[in-house]
């Protein structure tokens, strides 16, 4: 395996003095590269984790927004109910109260002639 302690890597002002401390402590460039190799499956398997959480998290929140549109899909055709059941009484007063003009008028009409 090739060295990591060449210059073209110290992308780290204190690589080289890491680099150093790992060495007296016993630690191979390919301990370095396994411990490394182990952490970004880590990381993979925590991203992949989080993706599944988040996409649990989406599928709870749409599922709660679609009950909140039914409840509101349920008062909005209560209302529309309301009000025209309303309006039909509304448009039966309206139908009464211009039939009680016009014999009123056709009443006079016959009792003046």
């Amino acid at each position: 395996m090739a060295s990591i302690g060449h210059a073209e890597h110290s992308w780290s002002p204190n690589y080289r003095r890491h680099m150093d401390e790992n060495h007296l402590n016993g630690v191979s460039n390919e301990d370095m590269a396994i411990n490394l190799l182990q952490t970004q499956l880590e990381l993979s398997l925590i991203r992949e984790d989080f993706q599944d959480q988040l996409c649990e998290l989406c599928q709870a929140v749409n599922r709660h927004l679609d009950a909140m549109n039914l409840e509101v899909d349920d008062v909005r055709a209560a209302y529309v109910k309301m009000v025209f059941k309303d309006n039909k009484r509304k448009k039966l007063m309206y139908c009464f109260g211009i039939v009680g003009v016009v014999s009123a008028s056709v009443v006079t009409y016959l009792v003046f002639k």
